[in-house]
């Protein structure tokens, strides 16, 4: 169980250019979901075992702006720091003809937040991200006049991967997504070391006084990097700690959903840093390489291809270490990959 959840989108584009420099603007996008959650909040496997008297309907429209646990899509484009530029949206884009949508899931950032968290589950989440893939295929409401996206990759972080996970499983060879890659998850390892996490409103009275008390944060991310303190920025630490944001209490109970994705025929590639105090430090650095891809593509029977990759020195949050480019190059070199799969 993982304690990060963030989703993005990878969109590579043919036929859009933007001129001299890439172009970043925010959109709300209203989404209407209707699903079956789990009436405990808590469960597990979020629903996916459930009976029909332990499941409830929601069903709303949810604004969606177009994140792991207390982030927002910052993750994927924070503020340039210490001369340093930890922004993938921006990487990517500079490699181009690459197009990304980095996502606040339901509850975060400035998507909508339901008054009563136990509506933020991953069945509610993982519809409208699934809803939101199908509509940049088939329409193009965010670039007007632009061709829809014939390719959608979608990047997960930490319980972000475990959200795009389920999804696999409910979706199956029916999902948008045509490739997947996971971050800083892995669904075979004994994971001992999390971090605490306290109800928003005790962590931070003056944001989030009003808020249910299913909803969760931390204070301090330190655990989110390396324990080599030349590998990552202080100043990113207390970035993070100014501006962590909310998840709720389903969302870290229901991030260890496990089980066969036999249904999902896109790729997949999984990334771990050998530094990271929750998956790795003090599971050998996640050093078997062979040992960790047959474990963690077992659980993918029927996809195109599998990959696994140790990000050496890279902490949990790999994208705001250090070796951010070097992830950077990584994840670069499987949007081509994947791609070309498309072709």
């Amino acid at each position: 169980m993982l304690l990060y959840a963030l989703a993005a989108l990878l969109l590579p584009l043919s036929s859009i250019r933007v001129e001299a420099s890439c172009a970043c603007s925010p959109v709300v996008i209203p989404v209407h979901v209707n699903v079956l959650v789990p009436k405990d909040p808590t469960d597990p496997f979020a629903g996916l075992k459930s009976n029909a008297s332990e499941l409830r309907r929601v069903e709303d429209t949810y604004d969606l702006l177009v994140h792991g646990f207390s982030y927002t899509s910052q993750y994927w484009s924070p503020p340039v720091e210490e001369f340093r530029n930890y922004s993938y949206t921006a990487f990517s884009c500079a490699q181009g003809p690459y197009s990304s949508l980095a996502v606040d899931v339901l509850g975060a950032g400035l998507s909508s937040r339901p008054a009563n968290s136990s509506d933020v589950q991953f069945p509610t989440a993982y519809a409208l991200l699934s809803q939101l893939a199908r509509l940049l295929k088939s329409t193009n409401f965010i670039l007007p006049g632009a061709q829809t996206f014939k390719t959608i990759i979608g990047f997960g972080h930490s319980a972000g991967s475990g959200l795009l996970t389920f999804g696999s499983i409910v979706d199956g060879k029916n999902s948008p997504f045509d490739a997947l890659v996971l971050t800083s998850f892995l669904a075979t390892l004994n994971i001992s070391t999390l971090p605490t996490l306290t109800s928003a409103r005790d962590v931070d009275p003056l944001r989030w006084a009003s808020l249910d008390p299913g909803y969760l944060s931390r204070g301090d991310h330190s655990i989110f990097y390396p324990t080599d303190p030349t590998s990552f920025s202080s100043r990113m630490v207390l970035l993070d700690d100014l501006v962590g944001d909310v998840g709720s209490v389903s969302l870290v109970s229901q991030a260890s959903t496990a089980a066969l994705m036999s249904g999902y025929t896109g790729a997949v590639a999984k990334i771990v840093g050998s530094a990271d105090q929750i998956i790795c430090v003090g599971n050998g650095g996640c050093e078997d390489v062979t040992a960790l891809t047959a474990a963690e593509g077992a659980l993918w029977p029927a996809v195109k291809s599998f990959e696994f990759i140790v990000s050496q020195g890279s902490g949990h949050d790999m994208n705001l270490d250090f070796f951010a480019d070097r992830t950077f190059d990584t994840f670069v070199r499987l949007v081509k990959k994947f791609s070309d799969f498309e072709t």
